[in-house]
């Protein structure tokens, strides 16, 4: 088998169900880097004979001088949820929890080649990319028995005199993976006897192919990509034009969210300037010559009054107004005068097609929609644009600019400073 590189000693986790993988694990583990690991055992009271997997668990703890610790799962909690993957998710967030609690440098899990061969044709007949292919991608976890055969599990557990604990789970075909084992390895021993050893180089094959990938695609990233108040823009070059371009924006963009479609995606790449489309939680769009990868914010539908200067903590965004005297005004970008003639009650909503007014320092109006354009702002953007609005005129497109007749007068001896909270 192939040895991990570890450092011996380091202070480390085990998930630790009792069966003789991770029995195995503990001891290998002990006698090839002298890492003690503290073991972690769910119980997930799935089965009758879970309370007593768990007292051999603590009994074999005990026995040979490693600490433990037991999570008692509740499985009403699942909700609904598929049985496997309400398992997988408390025991990897017990197994995160502790590790951090603890400080451990290592979290092991004691899957071996059988498993990843499992895992592999699960994945395949799911019709799962390279990345999923080979499976068991968390890199959290550390498996040290990945390269070994279950045979060879064995073949240590009886040389080394171990006991175990027998999963009666394993024996029923409820599961995808007991009917892979039951049903179709048999099948496939028939067919193609040494099925497992050219499994195994497909899968390894697979994993280096991955790793190779994913290191074109940070390094693609470093050069293209930026990120910009928590949004990422994507500068197009030569790659866009080139027949992976579609490949590679999914690749990149379902890494952020695994929502996206693959054909949505090369609707974007060659749809005009605005096209987009959804993840579960984030927007893929197309702007000029760019891409943008931003969290979907839902389109704001209300109206908001204002009665004074002081009347704006009910707005969806920070909004203050502070008189300051005239020999303190110094225009700047991030920061807005007005004049203290503003009239009240004000209308703060995002703008609509139609709404138009007179920018500082033009003499005619001009609609919101062409400003906007003008200014480059990237369509998704324009949809969280607010304007103030008093008796029907636009007075103000908040975070832009104002409307000339707000302007500080000369001779004025006050002006507002209007401070906008930056995520407008």
């Amino acid at each position: 088998m192939d040895i991990p590189l570890l450092i011996p000693g380091s202070k480390a986790i085990l998930g630790f169900s009792g069966g003789v993988d991770s029995v195995v694990l503990s001891h290998f583990l002990l006698e090839r880097y002298r890492i003690r690991p503290y073991l972690l055992h769910v119980n997930y009271g799935l089965r009758e004979e879970a309370d007593e997997d768990e007292r051999w668990c603590r009994w074999y703890a005990e026995e040979h001088r490693f600490e433990i610790a037991v999570l008692k799962a509740n499985p009403k909690t699942r909700n609904g949820q598929n049985v496997q993957n309400w398992a997988r998710d408390i025991r990897y967030n017990f197994f995160r929890e502790q590790a951090e609690l603890i400080g451990a440098k290592y979290i092991f899990t004691a899957h071996h080649a059988d498993d990843r061969r499992e895992t592999f044709l699960m994945n395949a007949l799911r019709g799962s990319g390279l990345t999923t292919m080979a499976g068991m991608s968390n890199s959290q976890m550390v498996r040290p028995l990945a390269h070994m055969d279950k045979s060879e599990v064995l073949e240590y557990a009886q040389q080394h005199g171990l006991n175990w604990v027998e999963d009666s789970s394993n024996a029923t075909l409820k599961y995808k993976r007991n009917k892979m084992r039951h049903l179709l390895f048999p099948v496939l021993d028939e067919v193609e006897p040494r099925w497992r050893g050219g499994l195994k180089k497909s899968i390894d094959n697979l994993s280096r192919d991955s790793k190779l990938l994913d290191g074109l695609l940070l390094r693609w990233s470093e050069e293209h990509v930026k990120e910009i108040d928590g949004e990422l823009y994507i500068q197009m070059g030569t790659w866009s034009s080139e027949e992976y371009a579609q490949v590679l924006l999914y690749r990149f963009a379902k890494g952020l969210d695994a929502g996206f479609s693959f054909q949505e995606i090369g609707h974007v790449l060659s749809g005009d300037s605005g096209q987009r489309t959804l993840g579960k939680s984030h927007l893929l769009i197309k702007d000029r010559g760019q891409f943008i990868i931003g969290p979907i914010h839902p389109i704001d539908d209300k109206e908001y009054e204002i009665k004074n200067i002081q009347d704006t903590s009910h707005l969806p965004f920070d909004l203050r107004f502070t008189p300051k005297a005239i020999n303190e005004v110094k225009f700047q970008n991030d920061q807005e005068w007005i004049s203290t003639s503003i009239p009240f009650p004000l209308i703060i909503r995002v703008w609509k097609p139609g709404d138009k007014f007179v920018p500082l320092g033009m003499n005619g109006q001009k609609k919101i929609a062409d400003f906007l354009n003008d200014l480059r702002v990237p369509r998704h953007h324009k949809e969280r644009v607010y304007v103030a609005e008093h008796q029907g005129q636009i007075l103000w497109v908040l975070g832009y600019r104002i409307d000339d007749s707000l302007k500080v007068a000369t001779g004025a001896e006050m002006a507002y400073l209007a401070e906008i909270n930056p995520r407008l």
